[in-house]
This record gives structure tokens, C-alpha cells and sequence, in this order.
């Protein structure tokens, strides 16, 4: 591969923002599209969940903005990140927004689109493998029962939104298996509003730690025990719960 050809084919110029995602976090798993834009931007605003070894592949004099936020921990506000983006595009610099996962999986790029569209500033978007694809396959060789559909949803409601509820009846009756980011924190919500639907307390459940990384973990458990497991196994995020 020609690298400085390919640099100039993903069009990276002044003033435009780049919503990339960084893949489940083995670099491996990282696109070629978003490593040449790590190579070329001038401004990097990076999420906790992206591998920070990928931070060494950007140029010397970039400017490097964390913007983690965690249940428990929050480095800025979405406003924060939302104003960095248009302040460093409207002064003429190569913006890259590096997003754990895909930029399309309960990442709030919507937010941040809407910002740049409101503020007439030029972006684009470079999607990625999300962390429920690296866990679901860690154990979908190990089932011998085919589903034909997947639900993800997310354990967090967004803040200072009107999210709809979740309707778990129909989780409880569809015949995928359930894929929840960002679950831990709210386990024992979750499963209670499952058992409530009508599912099984001994439905299994798996629980994949640091997906895709070397220090990843699989665990498993059943629905009715999941709360007490997490804690007397001190499962952290970042986490992939994944039921039936």
C-alpha cells in the first residue's frame, strides 16, 4: 500500500472534522481509514475507551484533548467536546473525533453531527467494528442455537434526553439474544425488568470483559445470579453482557 496515496484518498483537509471509530481496542481491529486520519490530524479529541497506544501513531505536534466519560468520572460535558470540535475546525485545523467501538453504537455522534451541521462545519464519518461484535464472536462458536436476529441496547440512558423505555416484553419474547453495552452499573435494574417480562431466572448469561484485548475475560453466569456474580467477581467495565 502506497501510505501517502491513501492519506490524500481519505480527503482529510483543513477545517473538516473526522467521527472515527476505534475499533473494540485491539489495534489490530483499528480501520486503515482511521489510522491515516491519526497520522494527519492536528487536533485528536479521544474518548477512555480507545486504546491509548494508538496515540502513538499521531504526529508530534498534535494536540491531544481527553474526553472520557464513565458512570462514575467525567473528564468534560458532551457540550464541551461539541464546542472543541467547531472551535478547532473554524480555526482551519484537521479535527479527528476518536470514538471507542463504532461512532453509531449509543456513542452520542448524533449529538455531535447535529452540532457540526448547525455550525456549518464539513465532516465525516469512518465507521468501525463495534465491542459487541468482538464479544458476540468470542462465544457465538461455542452455541449451537442459530438465531436470526440480535437486539443491542444500552444500560444507560442518555442525560438530558427523553429516551424512550425500554420495552422488555418484547426482548423477553424475541428469539435473538440480547446484546447490553454498557450494563454493569445497572445490572440489577436490568435483570429485575426481565424477570418481571417473563424470562427465565436460569437463562444464561455471558459476560465479556475487555473484548479483543489480551486481558479479556468471559464469564458466565445466570440471570437470577448475575447481580451477586458481578459483584463477588468485581466485573468492571468496560463490559459486553450478552443473554440467551
Amino acid at each position: 500500500m502506497n501510505l501517502n496515496y491513501s492519506i490524500n484518498n481519505i480527503n482529510f483537509k483543513e477545517g473538516t472534522v473526522i467521527i472515527a471509530g476505534a475499533g473494540p481496542g485491539n489495534i489490530k481491529l483499528v480501520t486503515i481509514k482511521t489510522m491515516l486520519a491519526l497520522k494527519s490530524a492536528d487536533v485528536i479529541i479521544y474518548d477512555s475507551l480507545i486504546n491509548k497506544a494508538l496515540l502513538k501513531y499521531c504526529k508530534k505536534n498534535v494536540k491531544l484533548i481527553f474526553a472520557g466519560k464513565t458512570s462514575t468520572n467525567r473528564a468534560c460535558s458532551q457540550e464541551n467536546i461539541n464546542e472543541w470540535l467547531v472551535k478547532y475546525a473554524k480555526k482551519n485545523k484537521k479535527v479527528l473525533r476518536l470514538k471507542g467501538g463504532d461512532v453509531s453504537f449509543f456513542s452520542r455522534g448524533s449529538q455531535e453531527i447535529s452540532f457540526l451541521k448547525k455550525n456549518k462545519v464539513k465532516f465525516k464519518i469512518f465507521t468501525a467494528i463495534t465491542s459487541a461484535q468482538a464479544a458476540f464472536n468470542e462465544i457465538k462458536e461455542k452455541s449451537s442455537n442459530t438465531k436470526f436476529c440480535l437486539n443491542f441496547i444500552t444500560g444507560h440512558k442518555q442525560i438530558k434526553t427523553n429516551s424512550r423505555k425500554i420495552n422488555y416484553d418484547y426482548l423477553v419474547n424475541t428469539e435473538g439474544k440480547i446484546l447490553i453495552y454498557m450494563g454493569i452499573s445497572q445490572i440489577e435494574s436490568i435483570k429485575n425488568s426481565l424477570i418481571k417480562s417473563g424470562m427465565k431466572k436460569n437463562t444464561k448469561i455471558s459476560i465479556i470483559s475487555n473484548a479483543s484485548l489480551e486481558n479479556q475475560i468471559i464469564y458466565n453466569t445466570k440471570l437470577n445470579d448475575v447481580t451477586n456474580f458481578i459483584k463477588d467477581y468485581e466485573v468492571k467495565p468496560p463490559s459486553i453482557i450478552i443473554i440467551k
